[in-house]
């Protein structure tokens, strides 16, 4: 009896989330090899600084432009003017808010939250012992990581759109809008394991009221409603307010005395399907691949087809170079995600800039230049999917130069497109002169390339030991391969930015930022992989 006693209290005693993790940190550490850490690094720091160095010449050749629109009060000027109308104070902030803790609980419900993966689910889920403390940590630890993240990204979004608080006040109402966003991890965590009592068969006892009542409770309404009441709080908390900072402290903490009890009755398979995708959107988040994390999220990965496309490659061709070129343009057209991600970003953004009130062209054009690092990687889709196996292109009949410029006719034609729609957006809100739009398509014709460039990075090196994040195991030594795509997106930028900063486009910068996007082309098509 003693000696049963003793084994089932070690058993008890025994935590395989604490093992396992302990046992990850001793095989990686003293396997990571410094040098390629420092080679990375080293390539990284040399392509930002001659992108640097590049950009300071281009503003050193207009300085006295720069210099005039610098001096010209600095203080009125602003990237777009403010619109005719009005809305009510806040008004577009607040539903710009609530969109994002929305998208945090649609988010937070792919992922799990409470999630483990497929070895974890078939080990440590099927050992007699209490499975809340197994899950207790991962998800408090994807809870802090949610409040830090978004407290981070509501600084800007403070900046911009809240000119009358305080620094001290912007900061409350970041912190503030992060517990938002806990409660709406917590909101989804509470989807995932039931909104019911437990035992109490609120969603299945027959009758129909009940079963009203719980589907109601257990559906997407209550916690909309809750996060459109969080979203007035963080202006609230930023104006010095702690009555409302207070309450959405307290509402993150009912969910939690809710939500963790329940965390033993989510069905094993879910957990895991929701570590799989947590698994597959974190590497691809840390690898910077924005593609790859929307086919991650995405429940449907097929492609929609297009008859006009399929009609025009039956067509043929007399060189190979067009008949690659016309595959490439079909498959382009049948590929998900290369348009809806740009337009989408593109309207933000116009909607950010008018709505904002009068901000410095800094802060503006550093706006803009987030939209389009965050647009350009949708027109690499397909580019990616080829560069994957290189295989196929050795045995084309054209070379390796010839096939990149095929994959960069329709990015490149795209995103001229684009940039150019963006900046006419631009103009017509005031903030230049109309040859700004044809910079913005010279600009485009980089950002093109620089897509082509960021699919084609190299894959990520598995056989070093990798890395354990709190998306799971993640390869190591990445960052030379990670920046790729992000250097020639910045050089094409530059002159765009300078261009919009000045309210208009001299020859010299015209010819610059051909000369650049030209430079990002050719990278591109005669740079190794590897």
């Amino acid at each position: 009896m003693a000696q049963n006693a003793a084994v089932g209290t070690v058993a008890t005693a025994f935590n395989p989330v604490r093992y396992t993790r302990h046992a990850a940190k001793a095989f990686t550490r003293g396997r990571t090899r410094l040098r390629d850490v420092l080679v990375d690094v080293y390539s990284a720091v040399l392509t930002v600084g001659t992108i640097g160095a590049m950009a300071a010449g281009l503003v050193l050749a207009l300085r006295e432009q720069v210099a005039q629109a610098w001096d010209a009060d600095p203080g009125a000027r602003t990237l777009v003017s403010a619109p005719s109308f009005a809305l009510p104070d806040g008004a577009a902030a607040t539903a710009l808010l609530f969109a994002a803790l929305a998208a945090i609980m649609v988010l937070a419900r792919k992922l799990g939250p409470a999630a483990a993966t497929t070895a974890e689910g078939y080990w440590w889920l099927t050992l007699p012992v209490a499975r809340r403390p197994l899950l207790t940590g991962r998800l408090l630890r994807r809870l802090a990581l949610v409040w830090a993240g978004a407290s981070v990204l509501y600084l800007p979004v403070g900046f911009i759109t809240d000119l009358h608080a305080s620094g001290p006040g912007q900061f409350l109402g970041a912190a503030v809008f992060g517990v938002a966003a806990v409660n709406a991890v917590l909101l989804s965590a509470l989807r995932q394991a039931g909104a019911g009592p437990v035992g109490s068969g609120l969603a299945g006892s027959g009758r129909p009221r009940s079963e009203l009542v719980g589907r109601i409770a257990s559906g997407p309404l209550p916690g909309l409603l809750l996060l459109a009441v969080l979203s007035f709080v963080p202006r609230q908390a930023a104006a010095g307010l702690w009555g409302p900072a207070l309450v959405a402290l307290a509402s993150a903490v009912a969910l939690g005395v809710v939500v963790f009890p329940r965390l033993e009755t989510i069905p094993a398979q879910d957990l895991i399907r929701a570590g799989g995708v947590s698994g597959h959107a974190g590497a691809a988040l840390y690898l910077m691949d924005a593609n790859e994390v929307g086919r991650a999220l995405s429940g449907d990965s097929g492609a929609v087809v297009s008859t006009r496309a399929a009609r025009w490659y039956a067509r043929g061709t007399r060189t190979p170079f067009g008949a690659l070129l016309r595959a490439d343009t079909a498959a382009f057209l049948r590929t998900r995600g290369w348009l809806g991600r740009p337009v989408v970003l593109l309207m933000l953004c116009a909607l950010m800039l008018v709505t904002g009130g009068n901000q410095p062209v800094p802060l503006q054009l550093a706006l803009v230049a987030v939209t389009v690092f965050a647009a350009v990687p949708a027109a690499g889709a397909l580019a990616r999917r080829t560069a994957i196996t290189p295989g196929l292109d050795v045995l084309l009949p054209v070379s390796a130069s010839l096939v990149k410029l095929s994959r960069m006719a329709l990015p490149t034609g795209l995103m001229a497109a684009w940039a150019a729609v963006f900046v006419a957006v631009l103009v017509l809100l005031g903030a230049g002169s109309p040859e700004l739009i044809a910079l913005g398509a010279l600009a485009g014709v980089g950002f093109g390339a620089s897509a082509v460039r960021g699919a084609y990075r190299p894959d990520p090196d598995w056989t070093a030991p990798p890395t354990e994040t709190v998306f799971g195991p993640v390869p190591s030594a990445q960052t030379g391969a990670m920046i790729r795509g992000l250097d020639t997106t910045l050089l094409a930028l530059v002159p765009l930015l300078l261009g919009l900063f000045l309210g208009y486009a001299p020859g010299v910068l015209l010819l610059a930022q051909a000369g650049f996007s030209m430079a990002c082309l050719l990278v591109v098509m005669f740079s190794d992989p590897k």
